[in-house]
C-alpha cells in the first residue's frame, strides 16, 4: 500500500514538472512573439511622396517607431507607371537599418506592387491664369481687350500637392495675332510641366489716323490727324495715340486719308538749327523767365544743344523743347 503512494506521489510531481515546462515554452513563445514586429504588405500599394517609406506600404504591429517606419524603399514611380519590390529587398531593406531577423516578421506576397497617387491638374486653373496674364498685362493702358480663343488645355495628372500655374505675356511680340503661351505648372513649388496654350486676343483703342492725304518729308500739324476707335492688328505700342508725339517729327512715307499714323512712319526731325533764333526759357520751381538766344548747335526734341543768351552773351547748354524753344533748369 506504501508503495503505490509512492508512485503516485511520483507521477503527480513528474506531471507537474512537464506541465510546467510546457508553460514556460508556450509563456517562452509568446514572448518572443511578443518582441517581433509583425510587418503586414498588400499585393498593391499607392504612395504619395517621392521616396517610399516602410509604413507608407506597410502595417508594422507593436511600437510605429521613426527607425522602422523611415526605412527607406527606394523612389516611387511616376504618375501612370507601376514599380515592383520584392518581398526579399524589403526584408534586407529592413535588416539594412538594424534589425535582426527575429526582430520582425514579413507577411507579404513575393511581389509587391507600387504606383503613384495622383491628381487630376484642374483646368479652370490653367484658363484662370491665362486671363489674369491677360489683364496684367493691359491693367495700365486704356485699351479694351477681349480673348477670343483659348485652345483645349490638355488633360494633365499630377502629383498630389499644390498647384500653381505661372504664365505671362511679358515676352509674346504681337498679343494681337494668334499666338502659343508658354505655361508652367508647379506642385508644391516645384515645376511639374511646361506646356503652351494657343492664345487669340481682340483689342481697340482710340488711335490716331489721317484726316488727308499726308506726303514724305512733311510735319504732321494737329488738323492733319483724327481720333477714331479701331481694333489693333498689332502691338500697341506701333500706334500713336497721343497728339503730343507728333511734335517735331517728320514723315517718311505717304500716308494716305483714314491710314493710321504709324511708329515707323515718321521719324523726329531737326527743329532747331545752328544759327537759329530761339526763346531760352529758364525755370526754377514755379518761377520762370525768357530771354532771346541763338543756337549754337543743331537739335531735335529732347536733345542738349549750346546756345547764346543775348543779354549776357553767356555760352549755356539747354534742352530743346519745341520749334525755337529752349529750356533750361536752375
Amino acid at each position: 500500500m506504501k508503495k503505490i503512494v509512492n508512485s503516485h506521489r511520483f507521477f503527480g510531481s513528474e506531471l507537474l514538472k512537464v506541465s510546467a515546462l510546457i508553460l514556460a515554452a508556450v509563456l517562452l513563445s509568446s514572448l518572443q512573439s511578443a518582441a517581433q514586429r509583425r510587418i503586414s504588405i498588400p499585393s498593391e500599394s499607392k504612395v504619395e511622396k517621392d521616396l517610399i517609406a516602410l509604413c507608407d506600404i506597410a502595417e508594422v504591429s507593436g511600437e510605429k517607431t521613426e527607425k522602422i517606419c523611415g526605412i527607406s524603399l527606394g523612389y516611387a514611380p511616376n504618375i501612370g507607371m507601376t514599380r515592383e519590390i520584392s518581398r526579399e529587398r524589403i526584408a534586407l531593406s529592413i535588416a539594412a537599418a538594424g534589425f535582426s531577423a527575429g526582430e520582425f516578421q514579413i507577411k507579404s506576397p513575393e511581389i509587391v506592387r507600387i504606383s503613384r497617387r495622383g491628381q487630376h491638374i484642374d483646368r479652370s486653373l490653367i484658363r484662370a491664369a491665362i486671363e489674369n496674364a491677360v489683364a496684367d498685362m493691359f491693367s495700365s493702358s486704356a485699351l479694351e481687350i477681349r480673348i477670343v480663343r483659348i485652345d483645349q488645355i490638355p488633360v494633365l495628372e499630377g502629383p498630389v500637392g499644390t498647384v500653381e500655374v505661372r504664365t505671362s505675356l511679358r515676352e509674346v511680340a504681337n498679343p494681337f495675332a494668334p499666338f502659343a503661351l508658354p505655361v508652367e505648372i508647379r506642385i508644391d513649388d516645384r515645376v511639374f510641366r511646361r506646356t503652351a496654350v494657343n492664345v487669340e486676343l481682340e483689342g481697340f483703342a482710340d488711335i490716331l489716323v489721317a484726316s488727308r492725304d499726308l506726303s514724305t518729308n512733311s510735319g504732321i500739324l494737329p488738323d492733319d490727324v483724327r481720333i477714331e476707335r479701331r481694333r489693333l492688328e498689332r502691338t500697341p505700342a506701333y500706334y500713336l495715340r497721343d497728339f503730343e508725339k507728333l511734335r517735331g517729327v517728320k514723315l517718311i512715307k505717304n500716308i494716305s486719308s483714314g491710314s493710321e499714323i504709324t511708329a515707323d512712319s515718321f521719324v523726329s526731325a531737326v527743329v532747331v538749327r545752328s544759327g537759329d533764333l530761339v526763346k531760352i526759357v529758364g525755370q526754377s520751381g514755379a518761377m520762370q523767365i525768357t530771354v532771346s538766344g541763338e543756337a549754337r548747335t543743331s537739335g531735335k526734341i529732347g536733345d542738349r544743344i549750346a546756345v547764346k543768351n543775348k543779354q549776357s552773351n553767356a555760352i549755356i547748354q539747354a534742352t530743346v523743347i519745341d520749334e525755337g524753344f529752349v529750356k533750361i533748369y536752375f
